[in-house]
């Protein structure tokens, strides 16, 4: 799949760098091997609401901690916690250890609002997996919400 968000990413002229690594599964993955990227690093948390009838794929730099009753809120959600397994295989196409922004390129993103943390917005350069835990990627962050209104995604930039 990853060869997909290549091929996608390279359609729109978005220029980007491959990292090959070890298997990340975590933040702390990263600095067990003390990567390094040209870019911000990322965590993505798959979120639903209390009825599982909305989905969030929050992004944010993987220094931040995410207060759920704090999005919650400001999402207007009684409340959220992480989505499974089977929904994150169903809602994005991919499997726990991979998830980014960019699995919408597999999956098209249909029924999950994006939630993208400003401080990722403005960095200049952002890393996330292309479907796949093995790989990063790093691009300009401008194409955060080009690619994001290329599906036509649901999204939204704030403060996490």
């Amino acid at each position: 799949m990853k060869e997909q968000v290549y091929e996608y990413l390279s359609s729109l002229n978005i220029e980007f760098k491959i990292y090959e690594h070890p298997a990340l599964y975590t933040c702390a993955d990263n600095d067990k091997y003390g990567l390094e990227f040209d870019g911000m690093r990322d965590k993505n948390l798959f979120l639903r609401n209390k009825n599982k009838s909305k989905y969030y794929l929050a992004t944010m730099p993987d220094s931040k901690s995410l207060n759920l009753k704090e999005l919650a809120l400001s999402l207007g959600e009684a409340k959220l916690s992480f989505a499974n397994e089977e929904e994150l295989l169903d809602k994005l196409k991919i499997t726990p250890g991979a998830v980014s922004l960019l699995n919408i390129i597999a999956s098209g993103g249909a029924g999950v609002t994006f939630i993208v943390d400003k401080d990722l917005i403005q960095a200049e350069r952002v890393c996330y997996h292309p479907n796949d835990n093995a790989v990063t990627i790093t691009f300009k962050s401008e194409h955060i919400e080009e690619i994001l209104r290329s599906f036509n995604a649901d999204y939204m930039i704030i403060e996490i």
